[in-house]
């Protein structure tokens, strides 16, 4: 892919907007369920009731397994950039090192003087 260029801080950045997506998430996943709690009981005891209480506690897991997954689904690839990010890291500086050291080798040997041939 010509143009691509892969930036290891910019993966952390994104990784950190993917910690702050997942604090939100968990945030309104709170207000939520502090919301709904109001309404636990109040459905009474009767058959119709105790069918709207079940219904309610039905739907409110449900909401609760939707924001959890996606909570820990925003956790896991907020590690899984940072460990990218420092792969990256990683090979670049092991490449830098590299031709550094190429660029040593060349420099030292351009100052030489070829060897006289008879």
């Amino acid at each position: 892919m010509s143009g691509f260029e892969i930036s290891p801080e910019t993966m952390r950045q994104a990784a950190d907007a993917l910690d702050t997506a997942g604090t939100g998430v968990q945030t309104l996943h709170d207000e939520f369920t502090a919301a709904i709690e109001k309404y636990a009981d109040a459905f009474g005891g009767d058959d119709i009731g105790s069918l709207l209480g079940m219904a309610h506690g039905a739907l409110s897991g449900a909401v609760t397994e939707c924001f959890t997954s996606n909570i820990e689904e925003l956790a896991y690839y907020s590690a899984s950039l940072r460990e990218m990010a420092d792969s990256h890291q990683v090979n670049d500086d092991v490449i830098a090192s590299i031709f550094a050291g190429l660029s040593g080798e060349i420099d030292g040997k351009a100052g030489q003087t070829p060897a006289a041939t008879e």
